[in-house]
């Protein structure tokens, strides 16, 4: 009995999924760390600096290695990790360019290696539930999307707003291909709106027909939500032909309300509210990370999600800075 408990014992430790956490502070490495060193499906084995990524990503000794970098240093930190044969996930963005997301496509795919981009939004269960409702037709034929943000800080000079777009918002416009599907245009329907001066207004037609949205990015220097670093508020509001569905949510916010609302006709009751957890996502991160790399499940967030959310936040500076509507 002692031999079978020692071979089942190490049989176990070889299916543990093999994490290197890399680059970044300790502050920015420790939430998702500490959802792998609490999850017994995966270990980590290495934390800290990048300085040596090629050698750790060449050693063989990490099946997934998560990258955390500033965004001009992304693909080519994957791109690294991607030649030595090793599964990577980063940041959203992970690159800066459309074309770099290509070239990490193909790599990946050549290699059959996997390439989770970490877009906090598609983990966030409220967001999911409101995906699964659309998607079920709850509320009847999805017509409408309308994605708010609101934000604690001065507007962003109109020369900088493609690239701010990217580097702050391509996360949340992937949400709006993850709810609604593809973006066929972008287009400008305000530099600004009545009550912000400098706020952006962008519109959005989707491919599904009779099915239109917008973002506004309202920037609200007085903002007052209890926090514990700058506060950005956001709303997501789907409208269809039977009912809407509603997240609302405060990053940050100590004290959290619950966040999604649905009023549907089909429903034996008019509302539904699910309570906030953010840090829920990184607990739902690495469970998918043992998913795909043991049981062969899709990724919820890859690249080509990611490089929907890049075009749209790129087009979308451009729509607002030459006036014009763009093909996505």
């Amino acid at each position: 009995m002692g031999f079978l408990r020692r071979l089942t014992s190490l049989e176990d430790k070889r299916e543990l999924l093999a994490v290197a956490l890399v680059g970044g502070s300790a502050e920015e490495r420790r939430r998702l760390e500490s959802a792998y060193l609490s999850n017994p499906k995966s270990r980590v084995i290495f934390s800290g600096g990048a300085e040596n990524l090629g050698q750790l990503a060449r050693s063989g000794k990490a099946e997934l290695i998560e990258i955390f970098a500033p965004l001009e240093q992304r693909a080519a930190l994957a791109s690294l990790c991607l030649e030595a044969g090793v599964n990577v996930s980063t940041d959203m963005p992970p690159a800066a360019e459309p074309g770099q997301i290509s070239v990490l496509q193909s790599r990946a795919g050549q290699r059959g290696l996997v390439f989770r981009v970490r877009n906090e939004c598609l983990y966030y269960e409220p967001y999911r539930k409101a995906a699964e409702i659309i998607a079920d037709e709850k509320i009847g034929y999805h017509t409408m999307l309308r994605m708010v943000v609101k934000r604690k800080q001065s507007p962003v000079p109109e020369q900088e707003r493609g690239q701010w777009l990217l580097a702050n918002e391509s996360g949340y416009l992937a949400l709006a291909e993850y709810l609604s599907g593809r973006v066929e245009k972008v287009f400008m329907l305000g530099g600004q709106t009545r009550s912000r001066p400098g706020s952006m207004l962008v519109g959005l037609k989707f491919q599904k027909p009779h099915r239109f949205g917008y973002l506004l990015v309202d920037f609200a220097p007085e903002l007052k939500i209890r926090t514990f670093n700058e506060p950005v508020f956001r709303q997501v509001w789907a409208t269809g032909t039977a009912g809407v569905v509603m997240v609302n949510r405060g990053e940050g916010q100590l004290w959290r309300a619950p966040v999604l609302w649905l009023r549907a006709k089909d429903y034996s009751r008019s509302w539904e509210l699910l309570q906030d957890d953010w840090n829920s996502v990184y607990g739902a991160m690495v469970e998918e990370s043992f998913a795909v790399l043991r049981q062969g499940r899709p990724l919820i967030s890859g690249l080509g999600l990611a490089g929907s959310g890049l075009r749209y936040a790129l087009h979308a500076g451009m729509s607002l800075t030459q006036g014009r509507e763009l093909l996505v």
